[in-house]
Parts: C-alpha cells; structure tokens; sequence
C-alpha cells in the first residue's frame, strides 16, 4: 500500500508539473500571438502609407514638365522662391 501512495503521489505531482509547464508557455505564446498581432497592424499601415506615397509620386510623374509644374517642385522640394517675392514666416 506504501508503494503504490507514493508511486500515485509521483504520478499526480508529475502530471501537475506538466500541466504548469503547459499552462506557461501556453500563457507565454499567447503573449507572443498578441505582440506579433500589434506588429503586424504597425507594418500594414506603414505599408497604406507608402503605397499612398508611390501613388503620388507616379501622379507627379504622369505631369507634364511645364514651367507651373517646376516652380511648384521647385517650391516644395528646394524652398527657391522668385527673387521678387517677400516671403512671411509664421511661428503658428
């Protein structure tokens, strides 16, 4: 009778250790699942944004090479401004 309460006393202790170890890594890659699910929203919208860029990059390619359109580049890119031009900075 002693043998087999121990030997039922290592069987249940050695099914809890497992259940225990089951229960943290279950706990610890639902963790992981959640940060990979963040990182992945994170990275689609940073991709939205570069698509959205691309777009607008190739619209600005597809215009025509007049003289509105390098002033305008001229600009926003290089900050040139015609030398008759007063130019007001606002610190707002």
């Amino acid at each position: 009778m002693k043998k087999t309460a121990r030997f039922n006393f290592f069987i249940k202790l050695t099914i809890l250790v497992v259940i225990c170890f089951c229960a943290v890594n279950i706990l610890r890659l639902r963790g992981d699942y959640n940060h990979l699910l963040d990182q992945e929203k994170e990275l689609l919208e940073e991709k939205e944004r570069y698509e959205d860029e691309i777009a607008r990059l190739k619209e600005d390619l597809l215009h025509d090479m007049d003289d509105d359109y390098i002033m305008r580049i001229a600009r926003e890119k290089l900050n040139y401004y015609l030398p008759d031009e007063i130019i007001f900075f606002n610190d707002r």
